[in-house]
């Protein structure tokens, strides 16, 4: 299954929930792959293992869909039974797949072959706008999208549906809304809430509507 994180605000939390909830499922035996679509590769600074993205050069995702280096040269050990692959320039790769229809149906091919190993794929995508997120938005199985309660939070993830909307993608893919930064304590929170169900209630009601992340959470 593919599954993406993502939110058209950046700082929300989304690459710590996409840690996370790949950690869950190797502790139920998945096995789970993680590929970070961020220049800054934070996934890997999660884990520990920031060491990992500067200690060869030759392994980034756009190596393995240049078949340049193979699987096991691209594949980055997390944890047990959790991988995750790094990626080199998202705009060079955006780029590239905008103009070469042969690259996209590599890139296309190289996600689909990665998948057969695993239970999961995640993708951390990054907040901006691009060929490669258009791409992996279409060929996601479920959506998880990530809203920090705030203000700019709730912009986001109104920005986020109208990104969906500009591009042809169906906002049913959205299964899930993680709301991240509630305090009992702050008045913000509450009031974000409240514009949040109200978006979800008039634009994609299917979407479930996950528990509260609390603003401090262990």
């Amino acid at each position: 299954m593919l599954i993406s994180f993502f939110c058209k605000k950046g700082g929300v939390g989304k690459t710590t929930a996409t840690g996370e909830y790949a950690c869950y499922l190797t502790g139920m035996g998945k096995k789970v792959l993680v590929i970070s679509i961020d220049d800054q590769n934070s996934l890997f600074e999660m884990f520990g293992l920031s060491s990992k993205v500067f200690e060869r050069d030759d392994n980034y995702l756009e190596h393995y869909v240049n078949d340049l280096c193979s699987m096991e040269d691209v594949l980055i050990p997390l944890r047990e039974n959790l991988y995750g692959i790094k990626t080199l320039n998202t705009d060079m790769l955006s780029k590239k797949l905008t103009l070469e229809r042969s690259f996209e149906r590599n890139f296309i091919g190289a996600i689909m072959q990665l998948q057969e190993g695993f239970d999961f794929v995640f993708f951390d995508l990054p907040p901006s706008s691009n060929r490669t997120t258009e791409i992996l938005l279409e060929k996601t199985d479920l959506l998880m999208l990530i809203v920090e309660l705030n203000k700019l939070g709730v912009n986001g993830f109104y920005n986020t549906l109208q990104y969906f909307v500009d591009n042809d993608l169906p906002l049913e893919k959205i299964r899930y809304i993680l709301p991240n930064g509630y305090s009992k304590t702050k008045s913000v929170p509450g009031v974000a809430l409240k514009e949040l169900k109200a978006l979800i209630r008039e634009n994609v009601p299917e979407a479930v509507l996950l528990p509260l992340m609390p603003e401090k959470t262990i």
